[in-house]
């Protein structure tokens, strides 16, 4: 996971860099005597990611009465009380 974050990361700048150079390619020629416009902090700045690992909790299903169609009437069973394991899963944070 995070070879792919940094690959994409890497993607991301090299694109930039392109779109970029080709901006001021484009526009040397007609724009020489314009000055120059100061840096975006949003482009100096990097998203922080952290991520939160998943995790298993077990909760009590409290005992109760079945209702079921059976033969013609309807019967009445008790389902008892039970653990249940629940899967908590995994997520990223980022702040920018």
């Amino acid at each position: 996971m995070r070879t792919q974050h940094i690959k994409r990361s890497l993607a991301a700048a090299a694109a930039g860099a392109l779109l970029a150079g080709g901006a001021a390619i484009g526009t040397a020629g007609t724009a020489t005597a314009a000055p120059t416009a100061a840096p975006t902090t949003a482009a100096s700045q990097h998203a922080k990611c952290v991520w939160h690992k998943g995790y298993w909790i077990k909760h009590w299903q409290k005992g109760h009465w079945e209702y079921r169609w059976h033969n013609g009437h309807w019967s009445r069973y008790w389902k008892p009380g039970h653990w249940v394991r629940v899967w908590h899963s995994g997520y990223y944070i980022c702040k920018r």
